[in-house]
């Protein structure tokens, strides 16, 4: 199964008012479905419907007379928040600089874990490395100072959420970033970005640290690389 690769521009900020939600159907339409619901139930209680399968195929025809499908889940979307500070992806020269964050969701994070940095320079190896654990990315560009929201609409299949940064002297267990999506609450992701290293204090995070997840302490930027 081929992944989705979706890219974003971030450079502008996202208010709380105009994220998307949920779309709702109007009251109207509401009324309308529970009216045709009553008189499907009406219609196979009276044998009308027996010769169709009953309550449960009248009302499922019923439904997709509206454009519904009976038992049809609503799917989950998570908040994923990127915080960019004034120092971001500082080099050697200490000039901040725009950098490609990349949000993952995985069937599984064992290879996602596994992978080395320099997997995620190339898309083609990226893919061929990560196989089908891979559903999807969304790749953003952040520029210093700035934030971005999104709602990411979860895959059914996808058990793990991976960020990774592709920070020009990333620190060492600092670029990336795996939380277990069944772990993850209501407040969703949140991610720090900085000069080389990226905090969090989000649940459902299952990458191993050396030092608390929130704080920078002891990180410590590797050699530029690009």
């Amino acid at each position: 199964m081929d992944a989705v690769y979706r890219y974003s521009d971030t450079d502008s900020r996202e208010s709380p008012s105009s994220r998307t939600r949920p779309s709702r159907p109007p009251v109207s339409a509401v009324r309308r479905v529970a009216c045709l619901l009553v008189t499907a139930a009406c219609l196979a209680a009276s044998g009308c419907a027996s010769q169709g399968g009953g309550v449960k195929q009248a009302i499922g025809k019923t439904l997709q007379a509206v454009g519904l499908k009976q038992g049809e889940a609503q799917r989950v979307e998570l908040p994923i928040r990127l915080y960019a500070g004034d120092n971001l992806n500082t080099g050697d020269d200490g000039r901040a600089a725009a950098l490609v964050v990349r949000v993952y969701q995985l069937r599984n994070a064992k290879r996602f874990d596994d992978a080395a940095f320099d997997v995620f320079l190339d898309e083609r190896r990226e893919h061929d490395v990560l196989g089908d654990d891979l559903v999807s990315v969304t790749e953003f560009l952040l520029t210093p100072g700035k934030r971005h929201e999104v709602l990411e609409a979860l895959a059914d299949d996808a058990s793990h959420i991976g960020v990774v940064a592709l920070f020009r002297a990333p620190a060492p267990t600092r670029w990336r970033f795996t939380f277990d999506t069944g772990q993850t609450n209501a407040e969703g992701v949140t991610v720090g970005l900085h000069g080389c290293a990226m905090t969090t204090a989000s649940p459902g995070l299952v990458t191993r640290l050396s030092t608390p997840a929130h704080s920078l302490s002891s990180s410590r930027c590797g050699p530029v690389g690009r």
